[in-house]
């Protein structure tokens, strides 16, 4: 009986840190995309790498976070977040439905945004639109 008690705390732990590790993903996500659409660069440093690449129909743009500068914005708004995982591990988050943009052309579609660990915080470092 110990054993099955031991293996569903172990079970139960793996699950609840699996669910934290989502919602700072989703978090991150969404406070990213909500800085980038009001063009608040003091918060968007926060929780994006320096330069976010922004890749729109194989076309890379770029957001320079540090220099608050950008050839790609954000109209919203963007719906559905979800996290993504690779072998298990969320490794970035999908968005169901965003519009950015480029040089004058709006694109339409969905995205995934992909995040890294960066100086002990997770962050946004490149967006694919597709």
């Amino acid at each position: 009986m110990e054993r099955r008690a031991l293996g569903l705390v172990c079970a139960t732990l793996l699950v609840a840190s699996t669910i934290v590790e989502a919602a700072g993903h989703i978090d991150t996500a969404a406070k990213f995309l909500t800085a980038w659409g009001r063009g608040n660069w003091e918060e968007l440093a926060t929780v994006a790498a320096d330069r976010v690449i922004v890749s729109v129909g194989g076309k890379e743009s770029l957001i320079h976070v540090s220099a608050k500068k950008t050839d790609v914005t954000l109209v919203p708004p963007f719906k559905g977040l979800t996290t993504v995982r690779t072998e298990g591990k969320v490794t970035g988050v999908s968005v169901d439905e965003i519009t950015v943009k480029v040089r004058g052309e709006e694109k339409k579609g969905r995205g995934t945004l992909l995040l890294e660990e960066l100086a002990g915080k997770l962050a946004v470092v490149k967006l694919v639109v597709r």
